[in-house]
């Protein structure tokens, strides 16, 4: 039963249906195995610099195919490490790491550099609970000696290393790899100005792929004008167009540890090299997700609304926009890997009449944070921000999730924030915002999704019952919605979830619990800052008199897993939830 809702939701309802926008969801059907002696060999980079350069590229061959059926079974970042095999290998046999300082950017290019720094025997765990992470990770390896989930950090850590090393007199090497779009992050840019000003002894290598998520942006890319680049700030500019040779790539590395001053190499090198005849092995289901449902209802706002216009940093197959960019090619607006560029841009744009949507992951929305707060809220502009993959994420570990945006948000004046708890509940409070020009924020998680509403009354704009009771009383926010109503399920409990956080109801809530005398709220967020503190803070300022205890993710980085069991160990599932209830 879809309940009452608008009859434009219902209509968008009846029309996603006619026309499902699915994402893949890859199973992965076996590969014939493969016997590896030369990798059998080598756990270390000692052990590999011990190799005749004439074996190099068939030790290449054999990391290549392990990795590809080390990770058969789950998604996430293959190709990028697989264009990189040869680069790997060529500067771990060049370079006395770690003594040496590697640094990758961004971290999910060093699978192979993983494999062969002492955790080729752990790297089927790799993305799983308790296992390897994704990225770089300092706590792993002393061959990471810097962590890297997000982009284009790698050449301002370089700086940093390279600073302690002359402080200290340390008699090391310093190289950062940075590719897959990175190089579009003004963070980048600064730093590599100012290594370029010290005239820092450094390597800066660029894989260039021509890729990030999507095909590279910018002008160095378009106009291929990166010598001109790196020599206007100081460094020799060099080039291997043949990036997976690994002998010519040994032979170039070898050279240039000789140079004095910064060193910028770029590498062309073919993103995904192998993973054709891979997926062959590859079978796809269909699933519904959160992100589907996104991308199609944007395309469907953007041709009601000539003024309408989407950016985002990178991530418009994350974000299912392809649909809408191929129908509105100059309104759909990557800016590369750019978060605090792509806030202030779309400030401009809501400044002259526009109303921009910006999409941006929750995690990566952080780094925005000056933007949001000075360029857009503080002049009060109407921009919807759309955080994508908003709370715990799962394989891709703490980096990646998404769990501080309410509780930095929702101290700014006027900015409204919404969390959907169904997939029409997302379609309407786009529509909703969309229509009514809001300055607001719609967060939803990286997950499948319901199309039936639940509520027993009203809509997904208000504060909607449901489950009914008497005494006692569970208060979800978005996406653990689903979870509070199966853990009250066979209990007591009434449910109320309430779709937006900011402005915060506070008299319909003291309504509404009136009647209560135990209260518990759930939310998919840092305890502090959300739900929990808002209704304590009703609490405090009214007459209510009861129990409230409020559930939300615990005060620590929360590790990496489905996020099913990371639900599950922060007791935040329905089994969890039903506990908690138990104690209260």
């Amino acid at each position: 039963m879809i309940g009452k809702v608008s009859l434009n939701i219902q209509r968008d309802f009846f029309w996603f249906h006619r026309r499902p926008f699915v994402a893949a969801n890859f199973k992965h059907l076996p590969l014939p195995t493969m016997a590896f002696p030369l990798l059998d060999t080598i756990s270390s980079p000692v052990q590999l610099r011990s190799l005749a350069p004439s074996k190099l590229a068939a030790l290449c061959q054999e990391l290549r195919q392990f990795l590809l059926e080390k990770t058969r079974t789950k998604a996430g970042h293959i190709k990028s490490s697989l264009g990189v095999t040869e680069l790997t290998v060529a500067l771990h046999y060049v370079y006395k790491t770690p003594k040496d300082i590697l640094i990758w950017d961004v971290g999910h290019q060093a699978y192979v550099h993983k494999i062969i720094t002492d955790r080729k025997d752990r790297f089927h765990t790799n993305r799983l609970k308790n296992g390897i992470t994704g990225f770089t990770n300092r706590q792993e390896s002393p061959f990471d000696p810097f962590g890297a989930g997000h982009s284009s950090t790698s050449v301002s850590a370089l700086a940093g290393f390279w600073k302690a090393g002359q402080l200290s007199q340390k008699q090391r090497k310093y190289v950062a790899v940075i590719g897959d779009g990175a190089l579009t992050g003004g963070m980048a840019f600064e730093a590599l100005n100012y290594l370029g000003e010290q005239q820092a002894n450094c390597l800066i290598i660029l894989n260039d792929n021509k890729s990030s998520i999507d095909p590279n942006v910018g002008a160095l890319n378009h106009l291929n004008s990166y010598q001109a680049f790196a020599e206007s700030l100081g460094f020799s500019f060099h080039e291997v167009t043949a990036g997976n040779d690994v002998q010519a790539l040994v032979n170039v590395l070898q050279d240039l540890k000789k140079h004095k001053g910064p060193v910028f190499l770029k590498v062309r090198t073919q993103k995904g090299l192998g993973f054709r005849t891979f997926e062959s092995h590859l079978k796809k289901t269909e699933v519904k997700t959160f992100q589907n449902l996104f991308g199609q209802k944007v395309h469907h706002l953007m041709a009601q609304d000539p003024r309408v216009v989407v950016l985002s940093p990178a991530m418009l197959s994350g974000a299912d926009l392809k649909l809408a960019q191929a129908a509105f090619p100059e309104r759909v607006i990557d800016v590369g890997i750019a978060e605090q560029h792509v806030v202030t841009m779309a400030a401009g744009l809501a400044a002259d009449g526009y109303y921009p949507i910006v999409h941006l992951y929750s995690t990566f929305a952080q780094r925005a944070l000056d933007q949001i707060i000075h360029d857009v809220v503080l002049q009060k502009l109407p921009v919807l921000f759309c955080l994508d993959r908003a709370g715990l994420v799962g394989a891709d570990g703490p980096t990646h999730h998404g769990v501080f945006d309410i509780s930095l948000l929702a101290s700014l004046p006027h900015l409204e924030l919404w969390a959907p708890a169904s997939g029409l509940a997302l379609a309407e409070q786009l529509e909703h915002c969309v229509s009514q020009r809001k300055l607001a924020a719609i967060r939803y998680p990286k997950d499948e999704v319901a199309y039936e509403i639940p509520p027993l009354d009203s809509t997904s704009l208000a504060p909607s019952w449901w489950k009914k009771g008497h005494t006692r009383c569970v208060v979800s926010y978005g996406s653990l919605a689903a979870q509070a109503q199966a853990a009250v399920q066979n209990s007591e409990y009434a449910h109320l979830n309430i779709p937006c956080l900011k402005p915060f109801p506070a008299q319909v809530l003291q309504s509404l619990l009136a009647p209560f005398q135990k209260l518990i709220t759930v939310e998919e967020n840092m305890a502090q800052g959300g739900l929990g503190a808002c209704v304590q803070q009703m609490i405090a300022q009214g007459s209510w008199s009861g129990t409230h205890r409020a559930l939300g993710l615990p005060d620590q980085f929360v590790g990496q897993g489905s996020r099913q069991e990371l639900l599950t160990d922060c007791q935040l599932d329905a089994a969890g939830i039903a506990a908690a209830l138990k104690h209260l």
